[in-house]
């Protein structure tokens, strides 16, 4: 019965407190307090809390209070009405996540892709893709990272048919080469950085070309229509 009444949310006090009244019979808080060595604050606290449980009763007599146990049954009761509670909170929940929930935000999605062997395996989903390339970049860091690779990834992307346009600095100008399906355009140092942005379907790529190079990679359509707009906003400029 202990741990039947623990399920309950009855504390402590209260099940020493409704048990013994269920085996001994009404008493008054002082001889509770007594018997059950329980000081008499919590007692009076328990007891009230039994009575609004509506598992414990009282009578006055002699302006003294007199608790009685109700009868076990009246356990299954307080049982259907937290059942029935339950029920309640839950389908409010339910009601407040439901508004809370965003009706037309896609979730975002983050990975981070550290090395070189990271970065390959991103630029082979670019091609896996097949969709149009926006890339702004400082420098040709994809070139001297992985040398041949580089030459690789550019065939495969023009037998795929896969458009690049790439924005670099007035710097690099005399350092890059014509491809096929590949369109420069270059601009004023001021409007780059060292890292490189990759835009290609919903995804952005954040590229740090560092010693250990590291890729952000957000899949989210708001985020890469923002850097889209940005790319689109220097190559007209």
């Amino acid at each position: 019965m202990q741990n039947s009444l623990a399920h309950l949310g009855f504390s402590p006090s209260e099940r020493e407190l409704y048990l013994h009244l269920l085996s001994n019979g009404k008493s008054y808080a002082n001889k509770l307090s007594t018997e059950t060595k329980l000081n008499r604050t919590n007692v009076y606290e328990a007891l009230d809390r039994l009575i609004r449980k509506g598992v414990v009763s009282f009578v006055t007599r002699n302006k003294v209070k007199w608790f009685e146990a109700k009868a076990p049954e009246s356990l299954l009761t307080l049982l259907d009405n937290q059942k029935d509670e339950l029920e309640r909170s839950k389908k409010n929940l339910q009601k407040e996540i439901k508004a809370l929930k965003p009706s037309h935000s896609p979730p975002l999605e983050a990975n981070i892709f550290v090395g070189k062997k990271g970065l390959r395996m991103l630029f082979e989903e670019i091609l896996q893709k097949k969709k149009p390339i926006s890339i702004m970049a400082a420098e040709l860091q994809f070139k001297k990272l992985f040398g041949p690779y580089f030459e690789l990834w550019h065939k495969e992307r023009a037998e795929k048919g896969i458009k690049q346009c790439s924005i670099f600095p007035r710097s690099m100008k005399e350092k890059v080469k014509e491809r096929k399906l590949l369109s420069y355009k270059f601009v004023d140092d001021a409007f780059t950085n060292p890292t490189t942005t990759i835009i290609y379907g919903d995804t952005t790529l954040l590229i740090q070309w560092s010693k250990e190079p590291l890729a952000i990679k957000i899949e989210n359509k708001e985020i890469t229509k923002s850097h889209l707009n940005y790319f689109n906003l220097l190559w007209n400029s």
